[in-house]
Parts: structure tokens; sequence; C-alpha cells
């Protein structure tokens, strides 16, 4: 039995010495993974055109910015970029406001058929009309061919209202009675209180908003294609990546440039990825510290 005992604990210490050195290997090894292609992209867009010839790279194969200068001068790229993020912003904004009042409508134990409402909503998540209807519908509004079309078809974020409601219900009641013992009506409650106390999901749920509509290339496809002022910069790139629209894509950044023999198809690809993928990337280190600091902390006091 002490000879059982005494091989149990040497391999207990043995997997508690090994496991964090296996588990730091193997997670190391899944984020080289995943960070690698990104990392690549950015190498490439970084090399000289004329001497990319490595399919692996760790640095930059020599250093130009050439396939930069050359995307940011166009002025398809520049529009779209432009187009992108005035949709994010206005469009992220919007929905998570509107969202957020109807999730504190819902919140409201006092208001009739909440269910049945909610109901309604989430009924919207999983049944949809199709795509002809739709396109009809938005042709009867006049957004066909609209910046709009990019805004108000999104303005209603289900599942963005329930977590709000759902965050909205841990409120203690005591806050918002408190507030409407003083004289506050719903609005000012909605305003000063609830609004100030649900920092953390409206944060949350405006980064999520403002990714979809930076990453969304498919209403634009559909709907404002033939609008060449109202293309975003993600259709932009995959009308470069797509062996459709590749060919005339480049030959409008290229077109009238001398040192354009030195620019490659590929080397316009990765430039105009790193364009697209760096700003929503910067957004995320403004908004982390919403993600984890509790608002609800010492709100009540007994």
């Amino acid at each position: 039995m002490k000879v059982i005992t005494a091989v149990t604990s040497s391999i207990r210490k043995i997997l508690n010495f090994t496991f964090p050195v296996y588990n730091f290997i193997f997670m190391l090894l899944i984020f080289l993974l995943t960070a690698y292609p990104f990392w690549y992209i950015l190498m490439y867009s970084l090399s000289d055109p004329a001497r990319v010839v490595s399919e692996f790279l760790i640095i930059p194969n020599g250093f130009s910015l050439e396939p930069f200068t050359m995307a940011l001068n166009n002025n398809d790229i520049v529009n779209a970029f432009l187009v992108s993020t005035t949709r994010a912003v206005i469009g992220s904004v919007i929905s998570t406001f509107i969202s957020m009042m109807v999730a504190f409508g819902l919140s409201r134990k006092g208001l009739w058929g909440r269910r049945v409402i909610t109901f309604v909503f989430v009924i919207t998540m999983y049944v949809s009309a199709g795509l002809i209807p739709y396109y009809l519908l938005m042709k009867e509004l006049g957004l066909i061919g609209s910046f709009w079309i990019y805004i108000l078809p999104s303005t209603m974020n289900v599942f963005g209202m329930i977590i709000m409601r759902n965050y909205i219900t841990t409120i203690p009641d005591t806050i918002t009675e408190s507030a409407e013992i003083d004289g506050a009506n719903q609005l000012v409650v909605f305003l000063k209180i609830i609004m100030p106390l649900c920092i953390p999901v409206i944060a949350a749920i405006t980064l999520f908003s403002a990714v979809g509509h930076w990453n969304a290339y498919t209403d634009t496809l559909i709907y404002n294609s033939n609008v060449r002022g109202l293309w975003t910069l993600q259709y932009v790139l995959m009308q470069l990546v797509s062996n459709m629209g590749a060919n005339d894509m480049l030959q409008s950044i290229l077109s009238g440039n001398v040192q354009k023999v030195r620019i490659t198809a590929q080397s316009m690809r990765m430039a105009v990825t790193i364009i697209a993928v760096v700003p929503i990337s910067l957004a995320y280190p403004f908004l982390q510290r919403y993600f984890i600091k509790g608002l609800m902390l010492g709100a009540v006091k007994e």
C-alpha cells in the first residue's frame, strides 16, 4: 500500500510539473498557427514586390511601401474606406442605442405582453422571407442605391437586445425605484441610470455591431454594386481577391502609375487586406477595459 501511495505521489508530482510545460507548448503552437497567416500577409505587403519569391516569410523580403502608397492614392479604395468607416460608426451607434431602448422597455415588469413581444423579436432571428421579397421591400422603400441601405435594415439588433435586456434585469430594482421616488420619469431612468450602469454590455454590443458593419460586403454586392461611390472596403477587397473583378480593380489601381511594373497583383491584395484589417483591430484595445470593468460593484449599499 505504501508503495502504491509513493508511486501515485511521484506520478502526481511529475504531472504537476510537466502539464504546465506541455500546456504552454500546445497553446503556443495554436497561437502560431492562428497568428502566422496575419503575420505573413503583413510581411508580404511590406516586401519588395520584385523580390518576394519565398513562400515562408518571417521578415520582409526587402522593404517597400509602394503597394500601400498606390492603394491609398486610389480613389476607389480611399472612398471605400470612408464609406466603411462612416457605416461602422453611424450604424453601430444607432443600432446599439435603439436596441438598448427596446431592451429597457422589455425589461420593465409592468409592460403588458412583454413576453409575447420578445417572442416576436426572437422569431425574426430564425425565420426570414428570403432574399427576393427582402430586395423588393428595400426597392419599394427607395433604399436601393442609397447609403442608408447599410444602416436602416440593421437598426434593430435582436441578439444584442436580448443580451442587454438580460443584463438590465440583473440591476437591482432598488436603484430605479429610488430614482422614481425622487420624481424621475422613465426617460431619465434610462439615460442617467440604466445606460451608465450598462456601459460594459453596451461596449461589447457596439463592438460586435461595428465589426459586422465593417466586414459586410454582400449588401454592397446585392444593392449598391452599380454605385461606385457607395462601395465598401470589404467589397473592393472581395473584387481584388475574386477572379471576376480582380483585373478591373487592379487596372484601376495601377493605371497611370509609372511604377506599376514593380507592383504585383498579390502585393496589392495583401496591402488592401492590411488596410481593411488594421482599423477595426485598433478598436479592441479601447473597448476591452469595459468588458471586465464591473460598474455594478458597490452600486447598492446596504
